[in-house]
C-alpha cells in the first residue's frame, strides 16, 4: 500500500533530493517491482505521489499529545504546568483525476490541563488541500514524484467568546492558505529492499488579522475587544521508510517550523475604563522526530503507530504525542 497523503503541523528537501540523484539506484542493473511492497506512509510527511483517479483513501488517527515543559527564547527547555489532549483526525482524500488528488482532514479535540478538562470531544479547525502531480513516479519508484500542493485551513473550531470552561475552545479563528512543493522516491538497497523518502517545503504567508472577543485561546479576558495578527510560516518535513518485508516497515520523519511574530492589540476593562492591550509575542520555533513502526493486513489495509517529540524550538512547546493509524484504500 504506497498512498498514504496525510501529514495534522520544515531546505533539508533539496539537500535529500540532490543526494538522491547522485546516488546511483540498483534499478539499473535490473528491473525492480513494487509488488509485494506496502507502504502507508510516515507519520507527519503529506504523500507527493497522490491517488489514482476514483479512488479513497482515508485513514484516522487516534493522537494524544502531552506537554509540562516549553522552550524559551534562548531555546533552554524549562518546566510548566502539565496539559494534554486526545485529538482524533481523520484525512479522507480522493483521486480527482490522474493528477490531482483532493482531501479534507476533520480534527476533533478533548483538552485538559490543572486538573480541568474540556466538558466532551470539540470540533477543530478543517484544512483542505488540492494537489498536483508534476511528475509521476516510475514503476519501481527509481523516477521521483514530484507535486506542488495548495492548502486552506478554515476555522471551524471555536476559538474566542469562551463561556465557562476555557478548555472547550479547540481553534484558532485563523483562515491559513498554504503552499507546498513534495518530492518522493524510493532508493532500491542492497539487499533489494525498498527505502522510500520524501519530503515536503511549505510557506504560508502572513494571515488576515482575526477579530477577538472576550476570554480566547490567546489569553484574552473577558470584555476584550480586538484582534491577533499572526505570522507567516515555513515548515519543511523529512520522511523515510524501510520496508522490512510485506507486512512490516519501520518509518521515521524529521520536521521543523517557523512562525514569525504575533501581536494582539485592542482594549479590555480596568479599574479607570478600557485600557490599551498592544502585546507582541516573539517569533518561535520548534523541531521534532517521529518515529513509527507500519503493519500491513493487506494491499489495501495498513496500521501505522508510532510517537512524534519535540527535540527543541524556541518560544514554543515541548510535547510528546504518541498516535496511531489505520490507512483504507478503497
Amino acid at each position: 500500500m504506497n498512498l498514504s497523503v496525510l501529514p495534522l503541523c520544515p531546505a533539508a528537501t533539496a539537500v535529500v533530493a540532490a543526494f538522491a540523484f547522485a546516488v546511483p539506484s540498483a534499478a539499473t542493473a535490473q528491473t525492480r517491482s513494487l509488488d509485494g511492497v506496502n507502504f502507508t506512509g510516515p507519520l507527519v510527511t503529506a504523500n507527493p505521489a497522490g491517488l489514482p483517479r476514483g479512488h479513497w483513501y482515508i485513514e484516522p488517527y487516534l493522537v494524544r499529545i502531552d506537554s509540562s515543559a516549553h522552550y524559551d527564547s534562548r531555546g533552554a527547555r524549562r518546566s510548566r504546568p502539565g496539559s494534554g489532549a486526545w485529538l482524533t483526525v481523520v484525512p479522507i482524500a480522493y483521486g480527482m483525476g490522474e493528477r490531482v488528488t483532493a482531501q479534507v482532514n476533520l480534527s476533533a479535540a478533548r483538552a485538559e490541563a490543572d486538573g480541568a478538562r474540556s466538558g466532551a470531544m470539540r470540533a477543530g479547525d478543517t484544512t483542505a488541500r488540492l494537489q498536483y502531480l508534476l511528475q509521476a513516479p516510475s514503476a519501481d519508484g527509481s523516477r521521483p514524484a514530484i507535486s506542488i500542493a495548495l492548502m486552506q485551513r478554515f476555522a471551524t473550531g471555536s476559538y474566542d467568546r469562551v463561556v465557562g470552561n476555557p478548555l472547550d475552545a479547540q481553534g484558532d479563528g485563523v483562515q491559513r492558505t498554504t503552499f507546498a512543493l513534495g518530492m518522493q522516491q524510493v532508493l532500491w538497497l542492497p539487499n533489494d529492499r525498498p527505502l522510500r523518502w520524501r519530503g515536503q517545503l511549505s510557506a504560508s504567508p502572513a494571515p488576515a488579522r482575526v477579530a477577538v472577543h472576550d476570554s480566547s485561546v490567546y489569553g484574552t479576558d473577558p470584555g476584550f475587544r480586538g484582534s491577533i495578527a499572526r505570522g507567516s510560516l515555513v515548515g519543511v518535513s523529512l520522511g523515510a521508510e524501510y520496508s522490512i518485508n510485506p507486512r512490516w516497515v519501520a518509518a521515521l520523519d524529521v520536521t521543523a517550523s517557523r512562525e514569525t511574530a504575533q501581536r494582539i492589540t485592542g482594549y479590555a476593562p480596568g479599574a479607570d475604563g478600557l485600557r490599551l492591550i498592544d502585546q507582541h509575542r516573539p517569533a518561535s520555533r520548534s523541531f521534532s522526530l517521529a518515529p513509527a513502526v507500519e503493519y500491513h493486513f493487506s494491499p489495501s489495509v495498513g496500521v501505522i503507530a508510532g510517537v512524534e517529540f519535540s527535540v527543541g524550538g524556541r518560544n514554543s512547546g515541548a510535547f510528546v504525542s504518541p498516535q496511531v493509524a489505520l490507512g483504507m484504500f478503497f
